[in-house]
């Protein structure tokens, strides 16, 4: 079987469709079931090799703890492998291992203290700039490309209500989400340095004689505004990254995270101290601008902590 799998490399290096990578990846492989197969049934031919042959070696696969995505690629492998050779491909028909996507990652209420702490400390570093951020992704749920095209009229705040909208989302739709008073009163004392800000870029055009830039203005520019310009996503996600690394959170904190959480709160409320009952979906789906309720049912998935909550587990005990 080594010179068939010798013969098949080769043929794989004239595909310009595959990477070297992934032809390394094929014939590993195939390598690694030849030698299960020389070990457990010496001197069979690859063309006598049967189905009942590569369910067992699947099995042998599950046994040695291999994951379900490593051991679907070498059943895929080997499908192509056999492909090659005469007679029946013994790997065509066989089952693959179900992948179960885990459950999006959402932050507890206690890293989201943390985080909110943080950001708390650095208003009079940052002008409320990293609050403001990090409150809206968690109390709103919007994608980090939609909060850096963010323009001043697309926030909304009021004494009693908010509304953030979204323009251009993804797929350029248009959608709306209340903000509670946990993201307006961030926004609102950003609000107050974001028009000094203008004040400040309008001055410096003018000693430079130059136009004010479309972007700086108030109440019409860009809402987020970095040192040299509009904030960008990067820089967004750097502020996002550099709260969770004064937070001490055990995995990088990225502005999805934070949008995992918003979904999280309202889908599971008693997970973050809520009295209320849990949002339908095709409003959550609503709120984060999803085309598919698919997309959306990835919420409705149980996490480990989610499990051990809910069955009074406790990492003390």
């Amino acid at each position: 079987m080594w010179n068939e799998i010798a013969s098949w490399q080769e043929m794989l290096t004239h595909r310009p469709d595959l990477s070297a990578k992934t032809i390394a990846l094929y014939t590993q492989d195939a390598r690694r079931f030849a030698t299960w197969l020389q070990s457990e049934h010496p001197g069979l031919k690859a063309t006598e090799i049967t189905p009942i042959d590569a369910k067992t070696y699947r099995d042998h696969l599950l046994a040695k703890r291999f994951a379900p995505t490593t051991i679907n690629r070498a059943l895929i492998s080997l499908m192509l492998f056999f492909d090659t050779l005469d007679g029946t491909n013994p790997f065509r028909h066989l089952t693959m291992i179900e992948v179960v996507e885990p459950a999006p990652v959402a932050l507890s209420k206690t890293e989201w203290n943390a985080i909110r702490r943080c950001a708390e400390q650095l208003v009079r570093r940052d002008h409320g700039l990293a609050l403001a951020l990090a409150t809206l992704f968690r109390y709103a749920g919007p994608r980090v490309s939609e909060v850096a095209a963010l323009q001043i009229p697309d926030v909304q705040i009021g004494a009693r209500r908010g509304l953030l909208i979204i323009r251009r989302g993804k797929g350029l739709k248009h959608r709306e989400v209340p903000l509670v008073q946990e993201a307006r009163e961030p926004l609102d004392a950003y609000f107050n340095h974001r028009e000094h800000l203008a004040e400040r870029w309008r001055e410096r055009a003018t000693v430079d004689g130059n136009a004010v830039a479309a972007w700086s203005r108030w109440p019409d520019g860009h809402l987020f505004l970095g040192q040299r310009g509009p904030l960008t996503e990067r820089g967004i996600r750097e502020i996002i990254a550099k709260l969770g690394q004064a937070a001490k959170l055990t995995s990088p904190l990225g502005p999805h995270d934070l949008r995992h959480t918003f979904a999280k709160s309202l889908l599971d409320p008693a997970a973050y101290g809520l009295d209320r009952p849990p949002m339908p979906l095709p409003a959550i789906q609503q709120l984060l601008g999803h085309a598919d309720i698919a997309t959306t049912t990835i919420y409705t998935r149980v996490s480990a902590d989610d499990l051990a909550r809910m069955m009074g587990v406790s990492e003390a005990s």
